[in-house]
């Protein structure tokens, strides 16, 4: 009995789990409205959880008609601003808390047109009115949650990827640790063959010492780079390139920079901080 089940719970989960990777690799899968229908399930769900919060035991009291007409209702009504916002044109696996925003105002509106609308309906039947703003909450968590998810499950298969290729990647210590830095890193770690690994950073301000930036340790002092280096020659894939990421060092720090690639037999490179495009020509 219990292999039976084993196998039969195995035959589901395969299949989901090849068309996750589907979707995982081919992002594009997800069509806008696909979004759109999930965000407007979403919608139709957060009212009820909602009223289950504000109210419990007492939802039973509710008839079930009452309640699937106000979850339809709140339903059509955010439809309506998703499809008017174009909040379900966003690609998930680049969503961030500036995208929350439009989702936050259209779950707002969406209660706010739906009130007079719960009001209306409720002539027999009546639910609290903090309800409209607690289902304004759940509607922002439920359409948020899922976005963030499916980020993190994108970018974990990136890391995965990463890895793979981690063997013909070139171990790399950034020098500084400005905005700079943190672009080349996230750059890294989201371009699967960009031939550069991150090791560690070295830092100009002592005070960020022992923190990390996506993951990559901040090694120490500009100042310790030597005692830094000499540390990473024991590990088994040891750097190979030193990269200043810094826009403003003196000519002594660059100096002794020089110095230490010269002694580890490291290669020095300098990160531009610009972007550079071309007129293509027909």
């Amino acid at each position: 009995m219990k292999n039976f089940l084993f196998y039969f719970l195995k035959s589901f989960y395969v299949p989901f789990k090849d068309r996750l990777g589907y979707v995982i690799q081919h992002p594009h899968a997800i069509m806008p409205s696909a979004v759109l229908a999930f965000d407007t399930l979403m919608a139709f769900l957060s009212l009820f959880i909602a009223l289950y919060l504000r109210v419990g035991d007492e939802f039973l009291d509710y008839s079930p008609q009452f309640i699937l007409k106000n979850m339809l209702v709140f339903a059509l009504v955010c439809t309506s601003l998703f499809y008017w916002m174009q909040t379900h044109r966003t690609l998930w696996r680049y969503i961030a808390f500036e995208d929350i925003i439009p989702l936050s105002l259209a779950a707002i509106l969406s209660t706010t047109l739906y009130f007079p609308l719960m009001i209306l309906i409720g002539q027999q039947e009546s639910m609290p009115r903090s309800v409209a703003v607690i289902t304004s909450l759940v509607l922002v968590i439920l359409l948020a949650g899922p976005r963030f998810l499916y980020r993190l499950i994108y970018e974990r298969h990136l890391y995965q990827q990463r890895r793979h290729n981690a063997e013909t990647s070139v171990p790399v210590l950034l020098i500084g640790d400005s905005d700079q830095a943190e672009i080349f890193i996230r750059e890294s770690l989201h371009s699967p063959h960009l031939p550069y690994h991150p090791m560690a950073l070295v830092t100009l301000n002592k005070e960020e010492t022992g923190r990390k930036i996506h993951g990559v340790p901040i090694a120490g002092h500009l100042k310790e780079l030597m005692t830094i280096l000499n540390d990473y020659q024991h590990d088994k894939i040891p750097p190979k390139q030193l990269i200043i990421t810094h826009k403003q060092l003196d000519s002594e720090s660059r100096r002794y920079i020089s110095q230490a690639a010269s002694i580890y037999g490291l290669t020095l490179m300098h990160l531009l901080h610009h972007f550079s495009v071309d007129i293509l020509e027909e």
